[in-house]
């Protein structure tokens, strides 16, 4: 452990630093997974309506909501395909902030405990 306070406090602001680099880091990885994850459920609603629809159809339009379907599944497939892509990424940069905040929270309270022991040998 670390005897010297201000050692202790400067480690203690560089896990602050790294955490919030990391918790930034992983807050834009999140938003960028979650408009990939609403784009996959837009697309999915699309298909399923295009399924859904009881209006008669005459052969052409009938053709034209077989492509309008094919495409909706097309792109829903790619949807799906990139969010699989990023979830392997997308854990690992949750996991680092988790190791990068716990790390700061420890070395906080073990600044806290040291200060505490201090005054309690003092007084």
């Amino acid at each position: 452990m670390v005897a010297d306070p201000r050692k202790l406090a400067a480690l203690q602001r560089i896990a602050r630093l790294k955490a919030e680099r990391e918790l930034k880091k992983f807050a834009a990885f999140s938003a960028h997974m979650a408009a990939a994850r609403q784009r996959a459920e837009a697309l999915q609603a699309a298909l399923d309506q295009s399924y859904r629809s009881t209006a008669p159809l005459n052969v052409a339009a009938a053709r034209m909501a077989n492509a309008q379907a094919g495409r909706a599944a097309r792109e829903l497939q790619r949807a799906d395909q990139e969010i699989t892509r990023m979830t392997p990424r997308f854990e690992a940069a949750r996991k680092d902030a988790a190791r990068e905040f716990g790390r700061a929270e420890v070395l906080l309270e073990l600044a806290r405990r040291q200060m505490h022991e201090r005054l309690k040998t003092r007084f």
